[in-house]
């Protein structure tokens, strides 16, 4: 039973509630709710393309994959941090989206992303909470785990674009790294652990899949900072890895699901390393001083309408049928 208020639904033995309204689940509400909030921004013109893709994330797929993801696995305190970021997450999400309308930078828009700072800070936190209980980086756990620790790094991101805080980077590359912590870095490791919990894999490929893509977006970002041969390798090691990924979801999870889950699961799974080959090729045309004509402005439209569309939302959604 619910509390009409807004209580939470009496668990089943070994399960974990989620926060309800009635008897509606607060995430879910929220990404309906989200979705009508983004459609409308993006239907007055108000958000360029990258803040489209930037402000999905927060409105829509978070929420989706703390539906999907924070089952029976989320004990004690850990639990009580999922909880809480749950209630939270609609108000940090919304004043995320505003801080990317108002003038930038500025400290108001800095004001309206540091709310969801703290919600993914309580992601984080739940994160090590878990690891400490588990007492080791057992997947498919850890997958989600390391999507819930590295979403508050695209909070940060965010929040120093709107400080103007970008130390020796071009403020567009500050914004586009937000965009990867919230879909390479939360959105691809929670997916990765879905799947995982769905196969119940333990085999070794999936674990060296699943390892590479929990460390990838971290090397990637180191790359980009430092050595676009460090870039190249990083992200040459991550399309490999993803490819290898796409193949598990479509043959072993996409193809046995009920069919419009199978859909969505399997839109991802190809869109995500055909994004991935476009990353390969501009960081190789970085290091190279080659052009591929792969530019900035042709990677927002290209390969960040692939990772937000067809992987984020297709993945988030298709996994979020998978849960009563």
């Amino acid at each position: 039973m619910s509390d009409r208020a807004g209580g939470s639904r009496q668990p089943a033995p070994g399960s974990v509630a989620q926060p309800t309204i009635g008897s509606i689940a607060v995430a879910d509400l929220s990404a309906a709710l989200g979705a009508v909030a983004w459609l409308a921004l993006t239907v007055a013109g108000e958000l360029t393309a990258i803040e489209r893709a930037l402000a999905l994330a927060p409105l829509v797929l978070v929420p989706l994959a703390l539906r999907t993801a924070a089952t029976g696995a989320f004990q004690g305190p850990a639990n009580r941090f999922t909880t809480t970021a749950i209630w939270l997450q609609p108000v940090g999400a919304l004043l995320f989206a505003v801080s990317l309308l108002v003038p930038s930078p500025s400290p108001l828009a800095a004001g309206l992303a540091t709310p969801w700072l703290a919600v993914t800070g309580l992601l984080g936190l739940a994160a090590l909470a878990r690891t400490r209980v588990r007492g080791d980086l057992t997947l498919p756990e850890t997958a989600i785990d390391a999507g819930f620790a590295y979403v508050s790094v695209g909070a940060v991101a965010l929040l120093l674009a709107h400080l103007d805080l970008t130390f020796w980077f071009d403020r567009v590359i500050i914004r586009l790294t937000a965009v990867h912590f919230h879909y390479a870095g939360f959105v691809l490791p929670v997916a990765a652990g879905l799947t995982g919990r769905h196969l119940g894999d333990r085999s070794r490929g999936f674990r060296t899949v699943a390892g590479v893509i929990l460390v990838g977006p971290a090397l990637i970002a180191v790359g980009i900072a430092f050595s676009p041969l460090v870039e190249v390798v990083a992200v040459s090691l991550f399309t490999v890895a993803v490819a290898a990924f796409g193949v598990v979801v479509l043959r072993r999870v996409a193809l046995t699901c009920p069919r419009p889950q199978g859909v969505l699961l399997g839109i991802a799974a190809v869109a995500l390393p055909i994004s991935m080959a476009l990353a390969l090729g501009y960081g190789v045309s970085t290091f190279t001083g080659h052009s591929l004509g792969l530019t900035i402005s042709t990677m927002v439209a290209l390969h960040g309408s692939l990772n937000a569309f067809g992987f984020g939302l297709c993945a988030t959604l298709g996994w979020r049928l998978s849960v009563q």
